[in-house]
């Protein structure tokens, strides 16, 4: 085993620039919520395969960036997660290869909440996005 990066790596670890500078706290597969405010989490959801060559598959990826803000309701935080969401989307929509480590992006499902029984009130968003790549048929965790 070596200590090269996966493709599903890769494309975490580009997420993870691209929204670094939205938030106070951005952490992959987070254990639970943000301690700071504005927070961001990506979570691998996992893929399905899309298509089978004799060298290549070509797979679609889910990924869901979760945000959260202060503040239980009203017209401020609202205004503030939906801000925080759409630069989100702008963020990782800005460059819809990853640096030429995807084929495509899409952002898919949104789900809005607000979690009132936590420890410090608070607004969310979990926003899904649908990334296609391309792997060696090989070895998943190489590039093709």
């Amino acid at each position: 085993m070596t200590d090269q990066l996966t493709v599903r790596d890769l494309i975490i670890s580009a997420i993870e620039t691209a929204i670094a500078p939205l938030a106070r706290e951005v952490e992959v597969e987070p254990a639970g919520d943000p301690s700071v405010f504005p927070g961001l989490g990506i979570t691998d959801g996992g893929h399905r395969v899309l298509e089978r060559e004799v060298m290549i598959t070509r797979r679609a990826m889910t990924v869901t960036v979760d945000g959260f803000v202060e503040g239980g309701g009203g017209k401020a935080p609202t205004a503030e997660r939906n801000a925080l969401l759409a630069h989100v989307v702008a963020a990782i929509m800005a460059d819809e290869t990853l640096g030429g480590t995807v084929e495509l992006i899409e952002d898919g499902d949104l789900r809005l909440f607000t979690a009132t029984l936590a420890s410090v009130r608070r607004l969310g968003f979990a926003q899904d996005f649908t990334i296609q790549f391309t792997t060696s048929r090989a070895d998943p965790a190489l590039p093709a």
